[in-house]
């Protein structure tokens, strides 16, 4: 059963709240919880436990028994936070058992009242409910204090996908046409996923171009938090279509933000995706780069998992 969360009688939390964080292992889930966790702390104070998943194969079993196999907590949890499939039902276990609010910080597999709170993005077309939060792209943990120093541009390269298909020799043509027309440093970064022969020769094309500010950094190479700070310090971000959590980490950062247009595989909700951010203004496709249209920072910056995190402590207050 699940305890209150106490509250003073000024409004803020007289001790610490307990929260466990599912990890499951995977860069893009935990990126979703970090930020949400972190949205949390900078509200109230938190005991924060971690916990992963790789080890906890019983959950389901554990879950129907509304029991937990580990040595009783000297602090049961009041939040248990969770994205990704292998996070559901070990949360689901620990809440039954032991007490606390489920939060899962995406589309779950599992019936969504089965948790009571889960943030799903709005492009994932969530069934609205009590047990359900839409939310502006997915959570991230870029945060802002508004003093940033913007000194720098960042094109981020993605790779083929379900949805979306790969033409080599086109996105280098627009990165090429990007670089020559951007003043300034510019960071260019790839990912897991861009192919290893586009990597090549996005680095054969960086070498031949004759500005002398423009770096490359491979995703395997890069500490894992060079791109939150690439993020926080970027002006502009351009962006390939494929890369829709990129899209919101830039927005998220109050940067103009570009997409570099790769082929669709077909029509679907995440493909129609950035042609309404571009309809809305949020960003800025090529074509109508090239036209002579301007990146435009968004204004304020999104800021989802700080108005979730708020939403959270008003609504178990």
């Amino acid at each position: 059963m699940a305890h209150p969360l106490q509250l003073s009688t000024s409004g803020t939390v007289s001790s610490p709240l307990t929260l466990w964080r599912f990890c499951d292992g995977k860069p893009g889930h935990e990126r979703q919880t970090a930020g949400l966790v972190a949205a949390l702390e900078s509200r109230t104070p938190l005991r924060v436990h971690t916990l992963n998943t790789e080890e906890i194969s019983w959950a389901p079993w554990h879950w129907l028994r509304a029991s937990w196999p580990e040595p009783t907590p000297e602090h049961p949890p009041d939040l248990i936070v969770g994205a990704g499939r292998a996070c559901q039902w070990p949360m689901l276990a620990a809440a039954r058992a032991l007490g606390g609010r489920s939060i899962y910080c995406m589309k779950p597999a599992l019936p969504t009242k089965l948790f009571d709170l889960c943030l799903i993005p709005q492009h994932d077309n969530p069934r609205r409910g009590s047990h359900v939060e839409p939310t502006v792209g997915v959570l991230n943990d870029i945060t802002l204090t508004g003093r940033e120093p913007k000194t720098h541009s960042l094109l981020l390269v993605g790779g083929p996908s379900r949805h979306h298909g790969w033409d080599e020799t086109t996105l280098l043509a627009q990165i090429e046409a990007v670089i020559a027309r951007t003043e300034g440093p510019m960071l260019v970064g790839d990912s897991r996923r861009t192919p290893p022969r586009t990597r090549d020769a996005l680095l054969r094309r960086l070498a031949q171009m004759t500005r002398a500010e423009v770096s490359f950094h491979a995703a395997e190479a890069s500490p894992s938090d060079w791109l939150r700070g690439a993020f926080a310090g970027a002006r502009t971000v351009w962006v390939t279509a494929d890369s829709v959590s990129m899209i919101f980490e830039a927005l998220t950062a109050g940067a103009g933000v570009g997409l570099l247009e790769v082929p669709r595989r077909r029509e679907d909700r995440i493909t129609r995706l950035t042609d309404l951010l571009a309809h809305s203004g949020q960003i800025t496709s090529f074509a109508d780069w090239q036209a002579g249209e301007a990146l435009q920072a968004p204004a304020p910056p999104l800021a989802e998992a700080a108005r979730c995190a708020e939403l959270i402590l008003e609504r178990w207050s």
